[in-house]
């Protein structure tokens, strides 16, 4: 619940907020708040829990054309989801390749593709690696700062799924 009221928040404050140009072009960092949804399939199905993080990120992104960019970005992220102690995600990093379509000067839409690694507790510490696909939208709020939101599914070996929801702020330069 928290999550959507942060979600509505965010998109009163950009609804309100007087355009800027986004030129996704050049580097950029940023934070995030993030709800995780850890869970199982395959020999691990049945096992769920949720938790909220805050991930970090960098990137830079280049101009295809008019409309189109591509980018390269690189994260790390704080998890705490759990399961009543028995399994704990701790934190995780991973690398991204992004590419999107302007949809007007301020706003743009994407795509990801990428490498994720994820550390979990279970009567042990154990490394996790995955593919990180997801989709996200970013629009500017000033000339440096736009704010975004993104849904990724990270895909880990041992049938380990995780489902991210994120809101955060863009800083260019």
């Amino acid at each position: 619940m928290k999550f959507y009221v942060l979600a509505a928040a965010v998109s009163a404050a950009v609804a309100v907020a007087p355009a800027s140009a986004r030129d996704f072009n050049g580097g950029y960092a940023g934070v995030a708040l993030a709800l995780d949804n850890f869970q199982g399939s395959g020999s691990a199905e049945g096992i769920g829990f949720s938790g909220v993080g805050a991930s970090g990120f960098a990137g830079y992104d280049v101009p295809l054309s008019t409309n189109v960019f591509a980018g390269v970005e690189a994260n790390i992220d704080v998890n705490t989801a759990d399961v009543d102690g028995l399994i704990d995600a701790k934190w995780g990093w991973g690398v991204s390749g992004r590419l999107g379509t302007k949809l007007n000067d301020s706003t743009g839409l994407y795509a990801r593709v990428g490498y994720a690694r994820e550390k979990l507790n279970a009567g042990g510490s154990s490394w996790f690696d995955g593919v990180r696909y997801g989709a996200g939208i970013e629009t500017a709020v000033t000339d440096s700062l736009s704010v975004r939101a993104e849904f990724s599914q990270f895909n880990y070996e041992s049938d380990l799924i995780n489902n991210q929801g994120t809101l955060g702020v863009v800083f260019s330069f």
